[in-house]
């Protein structure tokens, strides 16, 4: 496998699920390590790092599977959107939580990503799909990502809360993030993607432009092997 995305690039990575796409996230973001190559990014090496300093690094990641990955289901909304940022000093007193500018945080990104909830204090798991997508999309792309790992990111949500993705995908993408987006649906592919890499058996089977390209066309590459 062998390809690069670019600032302000949203790349899509198409093709029939088991084809490696789902191994091919796990690598970039740590969870397995591959036996050989190399996944560079601003010059840096990523391969081998802990999920936290990749996180330091400006990598952020929408897992395939919510609820596995994506969320504390028992936690609240609040422990949720702070859980990667906990140990910043502005949300902390010393040894102590600094429990107003965490409320303060978690307040603004329910707003500003338009979670439908009773409060910052309820019970995460007990949101609807598309909500508790919100939630674990306000806490990744809050945090100055450079890098976006978005794999299969509106995924069992209302068309209403895909939109919203979308929308904030391609805001991130024209502020110069880039965004990798991998996803089963080649019409959100075409819709929201500049390039897409399609995989078969694996490998990479093919490159296309998204503004130049057909399902047809995707669908030969993702039967190549």
């Amino acid at each position: 496998i062998s390809f690069d995305v670019r600032r302000g690039e949203i790349l899509g990575i198409a093709g029939v699920e088991g084809n490696g796409q789902k191994e091919l996230v796990d690598m970039l973001f740590g969870f397995l390590t591959p036996n050989a190559g190399t996944v560079t990014m601003q010059s840096e090496n990523l391969l081998g790092l802990s999920q936290q300093k990749l996180r330091d690094k400006g990598v952020a990641l929408i897992p395939e599977d919510r609820m596995l990955y994506g969320i504390a289901g028992s936690a609240s909304i609040e422990e949720n959107l702070i859980s990667d940022r906990s140990a910043e000093k502005r949300l902390n007193h010393g040894p102590l939580f600094n429990m107003k500018a965490i409320h303060d945080e978690a307040d603004k990104l329910i707003e500003d990503y338009a979670v439908l909830c009773k409060s910052r204090k309820q019970q995460v798991g007990m949101l609807s799909g598309g909500n508790i997508q919100k939630v674990v999309v306000a806490r990744e792309f809050s945090g100055n990502p450079v890098l976006i790992l978005a794999d299969q990111p509106t995924r069992g949500i209302d068309v209403g809360a895909k939109y919203e993705i979308y929308q904030l995908i391609q805001d991130l993408a024209k502020q110069g993030k880039a965004v990798v987006m991998v996803s089963s649906e080649m019409p959100e592919l075409l819709g929201v993607c500049n390039r897409i890499v399609v995989m078969s058996g694996g490998r990479v089977a093919g490159e296309v432009d998204a503004d130049n390209t057909t399902q047809e066309e995707i669908m030969t590459l993702a039967a190549k092997y």
